[in-house]
């Protein structure tokens, strides 16, 4: 059974939405510095659900997968160095913009992303 779950594509696809949390939780000591990667991997991964996805609907899943990961995530990193850092006005504020632009980010890339799938399928569709 075990075999079965690690050959799983779709669970790892999934699964690999979740490598942002895991990052912000384990790296929180790296403050805001850590978020500046983000952006890259998010990119990354939206490509690779346009890519590996045949329909919109798994596309459009896994950017909410995305989205739910990137939000738990920066919220729980900002909380996690407030508490534990280094607590201060302008930390406060810098997390804050963190999370904003983190979620408008992710939102519109599940958006184009969604979309510009949905679009590819319909035009396909006309071909034949």
């Amino acid at each position: 059974m075990i075999k079965k779950l690690l050959k799983n594509k779709k669970l790892w696809e999934i699964l690999s939405n979740y490598l942002i949390l895991f990052i912000c939780v384990a790296g929180f000591r790296g403050g805001a510095t850590l978020t500046l990667l983000f952006p890259a991997l998010q990119v990354c991964l939206s490509w690779l659900h346009y890519s590996n996805s045949e329909k919109w609907q798994t596309v459009l899943m896994l950017e909410i997968h995305l989205l739910i990961s990137t939000v738990l995530g920066l919220y729980l990193e900002g909380y996690l160095y407030l508490k534990y850092v280094y607590y201060d006005a302008e930390g406060v504020m810098v997390f804050y913009a963190v999370l904003t632009i983190g979620t408008i980010l992710v939102f519109g890339l599940g958006v184009i992303t969604t979309f510009t799938k949905y679009l590819s399928i319909k035009i396909h569709d006309r071909k034949q």
